[in-house]
């Protein structure tokens, strides 16, 4: 038996993706507790980081695998290393330099360390292996799937009742940061608007992005200039649930970011069976290869969104759609069942290649 012990706190987004799965069992603990968990790991992550010797009189539990492992600290553990992309590589204006450095010299680290290393794409291995040709981990893919379920009384007229919103819209269900795109939708609406197609449109998601403050001013600014805001919905950050319903109600989910190690919208938006637009960079087509209610558009390019909004809208419905979501609840707890059991050999992986201390 493995036993998986997370570094970060259960509540996290990735712990909750991980702990939903029908392999993984977790015994909850107090608050208090966990807090007290938290500042030990931390204390000792940073009195080895200061003290390197400190590593040879460590000893991890037989038997225990410690994720997500974000950098090389620790290796007295059983480590299994997680990097959730290589998006500093792309688009390096977006970052400070201290997190750029960070990044660099974390992640080549790992990729010089013993041990597994675990990718969320075939697109970020391909990354990894171009930017760390020599590297000594072990790369393992595993993308996580949406572990969403609607429930049989899930009902979406309260939440579109509460917003006021019009029976047929879209939907983006991302934070406001520069690389999510809201700007190419919002031109492209622009360009519909001018030819007479005017689509609604809801955004929820956090209205603030740390690394440009500015940013949501200047897409509002973009709004009244083209006198979008009676058709842009902006709701700000909701709840779970509520978000859930409008995603079963958007007649499509827009994805428009540039970049995404692994989409939790458009596996969401897959798991309740919703028709899906979304950018055509590398890890959108990965994640959308075979998915039928899918279009691609030029990523950055509000000609081309627009181009494919004019032939969608027409043929898109009001959800939510029963039928589908069925459907795709069934194809969903099929791949669940696959990805708990790669995940769990990708952890014995980690485990025995650390206890080897070289490559399997």
């Amino acid at each position: 038996m493995i036993e998986l012990v997370f570094l970060s706190s259960p509540a996290t987004p990735l712990a909750q993706k991980i702990l939903k799965y029908p392999v993984v069992e977790h015994q909850p603990k107090s608050s208090f507790w966990e807090a007290v968990g938290v500042l030990r790991r931390r204390s000792l992550r940073a009195a080895v980081r200061r003290q390197p010797w400190l590593n040879r009189f460590l000893r991890a539990k037989p038997n225990t695998v410690y994720f997500p492992a974000l950098d090389t600290s620790q290796r007295w553990r059983k480590n299994l290393y997680w990097i959730p992309d290589f998006q500093h590589h792309y688009l390096p204006h977006l970052f400070e330099p201290t997190e750029l450095a960070w990044r660099d010299r974390n992640f080549s680290a790992i990729a010089n360390s013993p041990g597994v290393l675990l990718l969320s794409s075939q697109s970020a291995l391909t990354d990894f292996q171009t930017f760390y040709p020599a590297a000594t981990v072990q790369p393992r893919v595993w993308s996580f799937c949406s572990t969403i379920r609607p429930g049989p009384e899930a009902d979406c007229q309260p939440a579109l009742a509460a917003f006021d919103l019009p029976p047929k819209f879209l939907y983006v269900a991302n934070q406001f940061w520069r690389h999510k795109d809201h700007i190419t939708v919002f031109a492209a609406l622009n360009l519909l608007k001018q030819q007479g197609l005017t689509i609604p449109l809801v955004c929820t998601g956090k209205q603030d992005d740390r690394r440009d403050p500015a940013y949501i001013r200047s897409l509002l600014d973009n709004l009244d200039q083209h006198s979008l805001r009676d058709q842009v919905y902006l709701l700000g950050v909701v709840p779970r649930q509520t978000q859930i319903q409008l995603l079963r109600a958007a007649a499509a989910v827009v994805q428009p970011s540039r970049f995404e190690g692994w989409s939790t919208v458009i596996e969401d938006a897959k798991a309740l069976g919703r028709p899906i637009i979304a950018s055509d960079f590398a890890v959108h087509r990965e994640q959308l290869h075979n998915y039928a209610p899918a279009w691609h558009y030029a990523t950055g390019e509000p000609d081309a969104l627009a181009q494919c909004l004019t032939q969608a809208w027409v043929r898109l419905a009001q959800g939510p759609d029963p039928e589908g979501e069925a459907e795709a609840a069934k194809r969903n707890q099929t791949r669940r069942l696959e990805l708990a059991h790669q995940f769990m050999a990708i952890a014995k992986d980690a485990m025995i290649c650390s206890a080897l201390g070289r490559p399997l």
